[in-house]
């Protein structure tokens, strides 16, 4: 194996010395992808370990991780902000994103990522990567290592009141999880509790409606349990409990499970439950300790610095600091319920390459280290007990709902093009002086759709349907309701 050495290069852009190094990306789907073309325009030597047989991750024809069920989901704002679109067509658009920037010949696919550690070296730390294919085991030492596997690998299965009873009072309930639904009619006839009213529930129980006998959706947005029987639809609060004769009993006056007195919800027993309940962070090929992180069976990675980059912690042999200043760990796709997540992963990536072209002394100096600690701490006293609202982007150091993903974006190529000016002739939106033009243009598209968005979670999803034009030149554009 070659040497992971960081090399020195040199670039016009900027006077300092930009270094090249050997980077491992762990992940060929959209996170994995868009890394790797930022990585190369950095300097960078990447090599992506994509358990598949081509890139595309979950969106790929033939997903190691098949978690998406069948809607359409959004365009996500690609290279022009129209209608929802196919599973097929989203990963054939990564696969033709990977063509079109020289990435595919940088995959090793059917790779599975074995391991990750600290590697034993002197000087700037290193990273052993070790990875298997058609069961042969391999392994190298990179200089830094991106993860962008994403987290849709392991379920959040929390307990709901009153499930244990519920499930005694009939073999034949079940309690399934958004990870394991693909098709309305596996429901049909059944009185479905859909648990969550985020984007998955939301489709979820849009799907199930007219199809299954009833819907019950359970999200904390509702206050108190309403039914609307004639579209056979109950909405009903956080700490609504299920009985032993399958009927739900809810909290009166709203949700919170605190004990309060409770009313029967009108509608038929509960026969089947679905979990829109998310996932939790898990990175098997991670040790917690050796790498300073908290994540395993959590809905948080802790502590990185602008929700990618290792912040360090406490370390074997009671060292402090940035993972023994180990920086070169990096995560892209962390954050949740992001608008348009392949212009987010670009800003995520960009800013990531260019921190790692800097020399090692600035990279993982002292004063670095602890700005980046500062970061950290002044977001975990933002969301205080609630850990799992760290990588919502609407919370900064003010606390939860004070910032947005678009700041968060504006920042990040701040910071970017602090050292890689813009210039006219760049081959990538955010390179480009028009950047911030553009990204309010997809801003003000996207906040539109959010306010065709239904009301209630089972409601016609016709917003979906409507298409936009954008002239991107003048940053104005218009939208086709007629199909809305």
């Amino acid at each position: 194996m070659c040497s992971a050495a960081a090399a020195v290069l040199s670039v016009a852009t900027t006077s300092a010395p930009r270094l090249s190094r050997r980077v491992a990306v762990i992940g060929g789907g959209s996170a994995g992808v868009v890394t790797a073309r930022f990585l190369k325009r950095a300097g960078h030597d990447a090599t992506i370990f994509e358990s598949g047989s081509t890139v595309g991750g979950v969106w790929a024809d033939n997903p190691t991780n098949d978690v998406v069920y069948k809607v359409s989901r959004p365009r996500l704002c690609l290279q022009r902000c129209l209608p929802y679109i196919t599973k097929e067509m989203l990963g054939q658009y990564i696969e033709a994103y990977g063509r079109e920037f020289g990435l595919l010949q940088l995959a090793t696919f059917g790779a599975t990522v074995t391991r990750v550690a600290p590697a034993a070296s002197e000087g700037a730390p290193r990273w052993t990567v070790e990875w298997t294919v058609d069961d042969v085991a391999h392994s190298d030492v990179f200089d830094a290592v991106v993860v962008a596997t994403g987290h849709y690998n392991k379920p959040y299965m929390p307990s709901l009141p009153g499930e244990e009873n519920w499930l005694a009072g009939d073999a034949a309930r079940r309690i399934t999880h958004s990870l394991h639904y693909d098709d309305p009619d596996d429901f049909r006839g059944q009185s479905v509790l859909v648990v969550g009213g985020r984007s998955s529930g939301v489709d979820i129980a849009r799907m199930l409606y007219g199809v299954a006998e009833w819907v019950y959706v359970l999200e904390k947005k509702c206050t108190s349990a309403t039914t609307h029987a004639a579209e056979a639809v109950t909405h009903v609060p956080l700490g609504t409990r299920l009985c032993r004769n399958g009927r739900l009993a809810a909290p009166r006056g709203g949700g919170g499970g605190g004990g309060e007195e409770e009313e029967e919800v009108e509608g038929p027993p509960v026969t089947k439950v679905v979990l829109a309940t998310g996932y939790v962070y898990s990175f098997p090929f991670l040790d917690e300790t050796a790498c300073g992180l908290t994540f395993e069976g959590e809905r948080f990675v802790t502590p990185l610095y602008q929700h990618f980059m290792d912040a360090g912690g406490a370390l074997p042999g009671g060292v402090l600091g940035m993972h023994a200043a180990r920086p070169t760990l990096g995560f892209v796709g962390i954050p949740l319920a992001v608008p348009c997540p392949i212009p987010f992963f670009e800003c995520q990536a960009a800013f990531l390459a260019e921190q790692w072209a800097k020399p090692d002394a600035a990279l993982h100096g002292a004063e670095a280290t602890a700005r980046r600690q500062a970061w950290v701490a002044a977001m975990r006293d933002a969301v205080g007990s609630r850990d799992q609202d760290l990588h919502y982007t609407s919370t900064s150091a003010r606390g939860p709902g004070t910032t947005s993903a678009w700041a968060y974006m504006r920042e990040l190529l701040r910071a970017t093009h602090a050292t890689r000016p813009v210039d006219e002739a760049g081959d990538c939106w955010l390179e480009r002086p028009s950047w911030e033009a553009r990204l309010t243009t997809v801003e003000a598209v996207y906040a539109d759709r959010g306010a065709r968005y239904p009301k209630l979670p089972w409601e016609d999803d016709a917003y979906r349907r409507c298409e936009y034009t954008v002239d991107w030149a003048s940053g104005t554009w218009s939208v086709d309701a007629s199909r809305c």
